[in-house]
């Protein structure tokens, strides 16, 4: 009987601890098991994306200027447009994690600055798949300070990283459906700073915080061209992000150098042929991958569970 007592009591203060705790510290918790820790860090470490008129780097940046590789992330109606310079990219990667960070700048700030309007990371264990993502917001008026940048996974200061209800929310895995780090011309600038896993296993840590939510199946077509150097998801990889990349739309604020081959086929990058040749190599396969994004019910379109290995 005081066996029995003394386990009730300790589970009952266990589940007193538990739900005092905030949902940024269990999900730190969590992701520290699944992925690791991630250690205290600083976007002045990271290196600068460049924002470029005619492959010339823009000195006196001005709002809603066009540019050569403007941001396809929208930066929103508040902010100085997509051709904002100064965002940096930081690779805090280790033998077992890939992590990447972004410090982004959506209004204009001398490259100095370290305040931003926005601190994303991505964690992720390329063996299991496990995938962990934090946020941290600020806007014009009271920015984030990227010069001292608190461990997402320790013991988390709630005033800094979003809560994971929020970033699950905000729906960054409908752009990211087929892999953590996802490829456009403004971040491709600096891409070998950038953590790579194409074919890797890949799910969301934390699916009761919100992350269920997010798509997790991909086209297994055959044949595809396109499939030979990544996988496409059935969001926005099939839907808006095909169309981006390969030149049948625009991003907002890209100028003519922008809107015309080769920069406005921005996959594969670095294609070193002419415009007819592309449309002999790719066309058809993207047209097979938008009629997927339509209709994905077809049969040689085979939406598949995107895999993912135990922890």
């Amino acid at each position: 009987m005081i066996r029995c007592l003394s386990l009730a009591v300790t589970l009952a203060v266990s589940s007193q601890m538990a739900a005092a705790q905030s949902s940024n510290q269990r999900y730190a918790e969590v992701c520290r098991t699944l992925v690791g820790p991630l250690p205290d860090f600083s976007c002045a470490d990271g290196v600068p994306v460049p924002v470029t008129v005619n492959g010339v780097a823009v000195k006196k940046p001005q709002p809603q200027m066009d540019c050569d590789s403007p941001a396809l992330l929208d930066n929103g109606a508040a902010s100085d447009g997509q051709c904002v310079p100064h965002s940096r990219i930081l690779s805090l990667s280790t033998s077992s994690m890939m992590v990447s960070v972004m410090c982004r700048q959506k209004v204009i700030r001398d490259l100095a600055s370290m305040e931003f309007d926005e601190i994303d990371v991505i964690a992720h264990d390329p063996a299991t798949g496990a995938t962990c993502w934090f946020q941290a917001a600020g806007s014009r008026a009271k920015p984030v300070n990227g010069l001292k940048v608190p461990s997402p996974t320790k013991a988390v200061d709630d005033s800094f990283w979003n809560r994971p209800e929020t970033v699950a929310a905000d729906g960054c895995g409908n752009c990211h459906d087929n892999d953590p780090f996802m490829y456009s011309p403004f971040v491709g600038q600096v891409w070998h700073e950038v953590p790579v896993a194409p074919f890797g296993p890949y799910y969301h840590v934390g699916q009761k915080f919100g992350f269920a939510a997010w798509p997790t199946k991909i086209f297994a077509l055959r044949d595809n061209t396109c499939l030979g150097c990544h996988r496409i998801g059935q969001m926005e990889t099939c839907g808006s992000l095909t169309k981006l990349m390969t030149g049948e739309v625009h991003p907002k604020d890209a100028d003519a150098l922008a809107r015309s081959f080769p920069l406005s086929h921005a996959m594969p990058p670095s294609f070193g042929q002419d415009e007819a040749s592309w449309n002999v190599i790719y066309r058809d396969a993207v047209a097979q991958i938008e009629s997927c994004c339509a209709n994905p019910g077809q049969a040689a379109c085979a939406l598949t569970q995107l895999p993912s290995a135990p922890p």
